[in-house]
C-alpha cells in the first residue's frame, strides 16, 4: 500500500543537503517548501529512503519522514503572509505521477 510520506530536514552543509535533495528527487518526492518533500511511497521504500539519508547527514543534522494518508493529506492549509488557502490542488500536482 502506498502513501504519503512528507520528509522535513535540518541540515548544515550545503554539499550534504544537494545529497539528500538529489535523492528525494530520485525516489519521486516534489518540493512543498525549502525543506520539506512530499510523495507517495511504500513503507518498506520509505524505510529504504530513510536508511540511505541516514548515511548522509552530519553531526547536528536531522530528517523526520512523516507518513500521512491520502485523507489528510489533500486537507493541507498553506500559509502566507495574510493568507491561509487550502492548497490541495496545486499540492496533488506537486506530487502528481505514478506511484513509486
Amino acid at each position: 500500500m502506498r502513501l504519503y510520506v512528507i520528509i522535513a530536514y535540518d541540515i548544515q552543509r550545503n554539499d550534504v543537503r544537494e545529497k539528500v535533495r538529489r535523492l528525494l528527487w530520485r525516489y519521486g518526492l516534489c518540493p512543498i517548501s525549502k525543506s520539506v518533500y512530499a510523495g507517495r511511497l511504500t513503507w518498506s521504500r520509505a524505510t529504504i529512503l530513510c536508511e540511505q539519508l541516514s548515511r548522509l547527514v552530519g553531526e547536528g543534522d536531522s530528517i523526520v519522514a512523516i507518513p500521512v494518508q491520502d485523507s489528510d493529506f489533500r486537507r493541507a492549509l498553506a500559509v502566507t503572509r495574510g493568507k491561509i488557502w487550502n492548497r490541495s490542488e496545486r499540492m496533488e500536482v506537486l506530487v502528481a505521477g505514478p506511484d513509486t
